[in-house]
């Protein structure tokens, strides 16, 4: 039974055959993902609970993924890397999961390799489990996006037109140069979008910031590559929810070039986007 490794939810392919995914990307969800990952022959998915956050918005997605009968557990923030799916594997212990976890016999605590092996035990009986061992395999692939104008919105705000999503992967590269409010985390995986798409600037949310500051990783990368960037504090706005980052966001984390315009820790997103 294949364990296929992603930075990013983003970067999952059509073609997928791997039942398992153990995904770096952060559990919040409004059905989008949860979807998605059916049609992409997802039966089971470990993300990071993003320190969970305002609302439980960090596990919102536990849910979804039942409606659509995956498995599905959420590793603290604390326990792996956000972003780094590689120390998901390795490192995750579980904080949250949906009732199809548990019906697995997986509980709170667990490491993802040890949820693992209880998925593959109950589920693995064909001859593709080469003799029981499991297949992990990391992918780079970074599938092109495609828009999708009803994942995002543009709007003027003191005069510069920002851009609202609630996931960077739903930009494309027709977003060059824009100003975005998202509700991605600032971690390395999503701070390769921001590079990719050449924006302007970004504001994240922090994720509970988490082990080795993962939430904001992506922060000072993203100054050397020219890109304004801060989060704001998951308690202060839900992940994945690009509107209340925008109406509710307080930011925790400023990059050198987000300094330079006089952005500051506990400002508001919109009272930042006035130093624009």
């Amino acid at each position: 039974m294949n364990v296929i490794l992603l930075d990013s939810l983003g970067d999952i392919q059509p073609d997928n055959t791997s039942p398992i995914l153990v995904c770096a990307s952060h559990c919040g969800d409004n059905g989008t993902f949860a979807r998605k990952l059916k049609n992409c022959r997802v039966k089971a998915v470990f993300l990071n609970n993003a320190g969970i956050g305002k609302n439980q918005a960090g596990i919102s997605g536990l849910p979804y993924y039942e409606a659509e009968g995956i498995i599905a557990c959420a590793v603290d923030c604390m326990s792996a890397e956000i972003g780094v799916a590689s120390d998901t594997w390795e490192s995750g212990i579980i904080s949250h999961l949906n009732p199809s976890a548990r019906k697995n016999g997986i509980q709170p605590g667990d490491s993802v390799q040890e949820a693992v092996a209880k998925i593959v035990g109950l589920y693995n009986q064909s001859s593709s489990s080469q003799n029981g061992k499991d297949t992990v395999v990391s992918s780079d692939k970074k599938k092109e996006n495609k828009i999708n104008p009803k994942k995002q919105i543009q709007l003027q705000f003191n005069g510069s037109k920002i851009t609202v999503t609630d996931s960077i992967t739903f930009l494309s590269d027709s977003n060059a140069g824009d100003i975005v409010v998202c509700g991605s985390h600032g971690g390395a995986s999503a701070g390769h979008y921001a590079q990719k798409l050449h924006l302007k600037a970004v504001f994240f949310n922090d994720a509970g910031i988490g082990k080795n500051n993962a939430g904001i990783q992506s922060l000072d990368s993203l100054s050397d590559a020219g890109i304004l960037a801060c989060t704001v504090d998951c308690m202060s706005a839900e992940i994945f929810n690009g509107h209340d980052t925008l109406e509710n966001g307080i930011i925790t984390v400023c990059n050198q070039l987000a300094k330079n315009k006089n952005i500051k820790k506990g400002m508001s997103v919109k009272d930042a986007i006035m130093h624009f």
